[in-house]
C-alpha cells in the first residue's frame, strides 16, 4: 500500500483537529457543607433554625438540588426535610418534639458533582413550664 505524503499530512491535521473539537472530560465539582447550628438554649417543644452552606455554590442543575436533612430525635424517631438553596445557603425550621440529643445528617446530592454529607448534634432541654400556681 502506496500513500502520498499530501494524504498522511492530512489525514493527520484531521485527527488533530477531531481531537481539539472534541468534549473535554471535567472532573465533578467536590461540594461541601457547612452547617448552622442552634446558637443558644434550645428548649424543647419549639422551633429550631438549621442553616446549610455548600461550597463553591452551585450553579445550574446543581444549583436547584436541595439539601435533605435526616433529623434523628432523642427517642430514635427520624424524620426528613429538603433545604431549597439560594445561591448555595438555606434554612429549615424544626420542631423539637422533646428534650435530649438531636443529630441531624445533611446530605447534598447534585447530579453533576460530588455528594456531600456532614453530621450535626444539639441539644434540646426541657421546656420552662409557665409558672402557675394553683
Amino acid at each position: 500500500m502506496h500513500s502520498s505524503r499530501g494524504t498522511l499530512t492530512i489525514a493527520a491535521l484531521a485527527g488533530a483537529a477531531s481531537l481539539a473539537l472534541a468534549p473535554t472530560a471535567t472532573a465533578a465539582t467536590t461540594y461541601q457543607i457547612t452547617v448552622v447550628p442552634p446558637i443558644g438554649t434550645v428548649h424543647a417543644n419549639n422551633l429550631v433554625t438549621l442553616g446549610a452552606l455548600v461550597t463553591p455554590t452551585p450553579t445550574g442543575t446543581d444549583g436547584s438540588t436541595p439539601v435533605e436533612l435526616e433529623i434523628t430525635e432523642p427517642d430514635g424517631d427520624v424524620n426528613t426535610r429538603t433545604i431549597p438553596l439560594t445561591l448555595g445557603a438555606g434554612t429549615a425550621a424544626i420542631r423539637t418534639h422533646e428534650a435530649g440529643r438531636y443529630t441531624v445528617v445533611f446530605t447534598y446530592a447534585p447530579p453533576n458533582g460530588t455528594p456531600a454529607e456532614t453530621t450535626a448534634q444539639f441539644d434540646a432541654v426541657p421546656s420552662p413550664g409557665l409558672g402557675l400556681g394553683s
